[in-house]
């Protein structure tokens, strides 16, 4: 089958597909320069060169929800007024029987809608990470006492700002409320982008599923497609984002999830697999999920290289088999490599107060072995967890010795020494697992155990001897000046200059050469500036002396 509208010409340009009940969607390009963007499917495509539909959009992720298709994706905002151009996250839907409009509009989108996905830190000026990379599957869960079905989603900061990260979670009941809102439209050209008024909307409801979109009024095709955008943007879920990075060194890129993973404590957690542009993997854990909407804290269970530096993680899946360990699959350019989901047995987690303190809903502190093993889901019921410490919520458990440890009497405060990090490594807890030499899959012990470098103590000068220094050198200096420029200047300095009567003398051969015969020593009257008179008495311009001056009349052009 023919691929045009289906995939793009060139692999740089990013676009998405789903296979939804024997149909292709795609999002992508349709020609080489990738300068025609469409969403198609059999002859039904969205406008062309038309910039309020799409505008220069860089698909990124898609799938079948309901009766609708949705393709998430990022794009120039249009109804950005201020000066310069920013980019906007974007969630695009269409109904799955749409089947064109009427007369003109047979292959064209009667229900294609877009709105704008807000992912940002709160607060007066709230911080936005605008540019979307990756979804992930729709995941169901219990959140806050209310089941909902969550998206999560990878944003990044533009690529000349701060170099900064985030996840966000979207729940697909506020997508579809969106969707059923307001309109926003821009009346003229140098007009604001509004809200539609409601009595603008024509009946029926534009962008709404139909049994037969070809009996559609055309008012109402009209509409949709000159107000494909809605006033509202989708609100993260949590109010702000579940995870948040700000590194020079990489971005995220990819997100995969294990959802509803059980604790001992009885409460579900999603565990986000995070991908990374430099080969690395992030294992986080969404703590806030259990009971609050509103209070979401960051948990980053562990950090692992998995590819090469350098090479970025294009896709990433949570794969479960029955009998066998579950494991972790990383997609990359030229390789794909399968790894576990958990690393109880890290160096990192040697200890009970290490092993609890990771937060992770995968391991627990065995009792009985002294060991941090890999908890099952099926143990749950039983015995056997009473012999296991956990503790999501607070990484600490009264089993490890807590109680112990706080009875001791406290121990005066030690001032950190000059030169050694006075804040705490945000990685302290973590299990970070690097690559070898030869760039294979390897474990290292976590950067709180790592040995650190000894670091001398710096050498304190009194002001007193900072002063004198300083006068010190700015006197030498100075001489130095003096000496250097004065011994250039008597070595530059050309032959010495001739005296008086010397000067004389030169003046007076120069005058005597200027009489040799080559010059012209005809005597020029210089009050008159006339040659002599002829013979005859007269001047070779007596004729023009004789007559009277007579008044020239000028023209000025």
């Amino acid at each position: 089958m023919d691929g045009l509208g289906l995939c793009p010409y060139d692999p740089r340009h990013n676009s998405t597909a789903v296979f939804v009940e024997g149909q292709l969607y795609a999002a992508t390009v349709a020609d080489f320069s990738g300068g025609e963007p469409l969403i198609h499917r059999e002859k039904i495509r969205t406008e062309r060169s038309d910039l309020n539909q799409l505008n220069g959009p860089n698909f990124v992720s898609s799938f079948a929800y309901e009766d609708y298709v949705f393709f998430f994706y990022r794009e120039t905002a249009v109804e950005y007024m201020n000066c310069g151009k920013a980019v906007y996250s974007r969630v695009g839907r269409v109904c799955q029987h749409d089947k064109g409009g009427p007369h003109a509009f047979s292959d064209r989108w009667t229900s294609f809608l877009k709105a704008r996905l807000n992912c940002s830190v709160p607060g007066e000026y709230p911080f936005y990470f605008n540019e979307i990379q990756s979804t992930s599957d729709v995941t169901e869960g219990v959140y806050a006492g209310e089941r909902a079905r969550l998206v999560y989603g990878v944003f990044t900061t533009p690529v000349n700002s701060i170099g900064g990260s985030a996840v966000c979670a979207f729940s697909m009941k506020n997508v579809l409320e969106v969707f059923q809102g307001a309109f926003k439209e821009q009346e003229t050209i140098n007009s604001n982008w509004l809200r539609v008024l409601p009595e603008k909307v024509p009946e029926p409801r534009p962008g709404a599923c139909v049994n037969d979109s070809r009996t559609l009024p055309d008012v109402t095709v009209n509409f949709v497609k000159a107000h494909p955008l809605m006033d509202d943007a989708v609100q993260s879920f949590f109010a702000l984002p579940v995870i948040t990075k700000v590194s020079f060194n990489y971005r995220f890129t990819k997100v995969a999830v294990d959802s509803q993973v059980k604790a001992l404590d009885g409460k579900a957690y999603d565990i986000l697999y995070v991908g990374t542009d430099d080969g690395r993997v992030l294992k986080a854990l969404n703590t806030r999920a259990p009971d609050s909407v509103s209070n979401v804290s960051q948990v980053i269970v562990s950090d692992v290289q998995v590819l090469k530096y350098g090479q970025a993680i294009k896709d990433l899946l949570v794969v479960h088999l029955a009998g066998e360990a579950s494991k972790l699959v990383v997609f990359a350019d030229s390789e794909i490599r399968a790894v576990p989901l958990h690393h109880c047995d890290a160096p990192a987690a040697a200890t009970c107060a290490s092993c609890v303190a990771l937060q992770d809903p995968h391991c627990a502190w065995d009792a009985t072995k002294n060991l941090c093993v890999a908890v099952s889901t099926k143990l749950h019921d039983s015995d056997a967890d009473k012999t296991l410490f956990q503790d999501i919520m607070n990484g600490k458990h009264k089993g490890c010795g807590y109680e112990q440890e706080m009875a001791k009497p406290v121990q005066p405060a030690v001032p950190p020494e000059n030169g050694r990090g006075e804040q705490p490594d945000e990685r302290d807890n973590e299990i970070v697992i690097e690559l070898d030499r030869e760039n294979q899959y390897g474990r290292t012990q976590p950067r709180a155990n790592e040995p650190q470098d000894v670091i001398a103590t710096p050498v304190v000068y009194s002001a007193q001897t900072l002063t004198g220094a300083l006068i010190g050198t700015c006197f030498f200096s100075l001489m130095a000046g003096f000496a250097s420029g004065f011994w250039f200047s008597q070595r530059l300095r050309g032959a010495p200059y001739p005296e008086p009567s010397e000067q004389r003398q030169q003046l007076n051969r120069l005058t005597e050469s200027s009489e040799s015969p080559g010059f012209n020593n005809k005597s020029i009257n210089l009050v008159l500036n006339v040659p002599p008179k002829n013979p005859n008495g007269k001047n070779a311009n007596s004729s023009a002396e004789n007559k009277p001056v007579q008044k020239v009349k000028k023209t000025y052009i």
